[in-house]
């Protein structure tokens, strides 16, 4: 299968091409120029050109677009809010209208769980229950985006899912310190990518069929967020920082 990945130059991107190049064709996207994994090809351009989207999704199969953003972001911080909320909104609509237009069937898009931070941790939080995304732009534009994935399933004949990412981290790497309810691993968060990119509900009447949410984040005892609907896709996250939630209790 030939796949585009968005967000090269980011770490869930890095680990999506290392698992998927022995078995697909890829194709890395950013705005700085990345070094590809062996048998990727890279292409520099922006989600926010038509143009560059266009050449881009050309002979692919499938889109991965993790969510990330680039990082050469401004400094400026209303500035940096800005560019978040085009790429996010502007930039999801750019790639998956190229997408479509191309022929692409299957799109996975990287959200993210912060939207249910208000929420007590006592609670345990399904895909049905209502989103409370503050106004923080790293936790609004993804959950825009997640909008107008949704709105792209709901009109065309195509397989959406969005996987709402836990705060992703390596396991190895947080050793010591205090467990957080959103931890997943980057290792499984590139499972949870991997797993989506299988479902295949294009030819589904019915829109909601053709899209999908799936909470992602390690297997912990007594989660808030729970993991069952993934996992009825093929999850199985692999970290579950066990160390941490034994020396918690």
């Amino acid at each position: 299968m030939n796949i585009l990945i968005t967000g090269a130059a980011s770490t869930l991107a890095r680990e999506i091409a290392v698992a998927l190049g022995e078995t697909h064709q890829l194709r890395l996207m950013d705005e700085v120029p990345v070094e590809p994994p062996e048998k990727a090809e890279f292409f520099q351009g922006t989600l926010l050109e038509q143009d560059d989207v266009w050449r881009a999704v050309r002979g692919m199969h499938a889109v991965l677009h993790t969510g990330e953003v680039p990082p050469n972001l401004p400094d400026d911080p209303l500035a940096r809010d800005q560019r978040r909320l085009d790429l996010a909104t502007r930039g999801t609509h750019n790639l998956f209208k190229a997408g479509v237009e191309a022929g692409v069937k299957r799109f996975v898009y990287g959200s993210t769980l912060d939207i249910f931070r208000p929420y007590s941790d006592e609670v345990y939080i399904s895909e049905m229950w209502k989103p409370l995304p503050s106004p923080d732009m790293p936790e609004m534009s993804r959950y825009l985006g997640e909008l107008i994935c949704r709105e792209f399933a709901r009109d065309f004949m195509v397989t959406v899912t969005a996987l709402r990412l836990g705060k992703m981290v390596y396991e190895e790497q947080v050793a010591g310190q205090k467990p957080d309810l959103l931890w997943v691993d980057y290792r499984d968060a590139c499972q949870a990518f991997r797993t989506a990119l299988d479902r295949d509900a294009c030819d589904q009447v019915w829109w909601t069929r053709r899209w999908t949410m799936c909470h992602i984040c390690a297997d912990i005892p007594n989660p808030k967020y729970l993991i069952t609907h993934a996992g009825h896709l093929g999850y199985r996250p692999e970290h579950r920082f066990a160390a941490h939630w034994n020396a918690d209790a």
